[in-house]
């Protein structure tokens, strides 16, 4: 049997999903609005995908690898020399509709506990994955 409770959280999700909705977190924030906006380049997204269309850095296509790479940036912002402070399997993403995800960073030396992606040039799997903000770790 189906609650109405269950039947309202259900369709807050499917707005959610559609764009037209948010969900209270219960700690004062709503999910998918991230603390801290990331100012995007959207020249530099468009030659990274130009980049991407022609084979170059793959990773991109890969919202959990690209969370990666900005959280760990955010600990070494001078870049990345050896291993990643953050390994990949750190990353969990915990919501993907297409075109918007949120991936949630796991260990003690994150700076970023979620991170909001969005692909902001094209919509479909070719589309590469840009971080538009996060939230900061405990």
């Amino acid at each position: 049997m189906v609650t109405v409770a269950a039947i309202i959280v259900l369709l807050t999700i499917f707005n959610v999903i559609k764009g037209e909705g948010q969900i209270p977190t219960g700690e004062g924030k709503i999910i998918g609005q991230p603390l801290i906006e990331v100012p995007v380049d959207l020249v530099s997204e468009k030659n990274d995908q130009n980049s991407v269309d022609a084979g170059h850095s793959p990773w991109r296509l890969d919202p959990a690898f690209v969370a990666q790479v900005f959280v760990n940036l955010l600990i070494s912002p001078e870049g990345i020399k050896g291993d990643y402070p953050i390994p990949y399997e750190d990353v969990k993403i915990t919501l993907n509709t297409g075109t918007e995800a949120i991936a949630k960073v796991n260990g003690d030396i994150t700076p970023a506990r979620y991170v909001y992606l969005k692909r902001l040039i094209r919509q479909d799997e070719t589309g590469i994955w840009s971080v538009v903000g996060y939230d900061p770790a405990d």
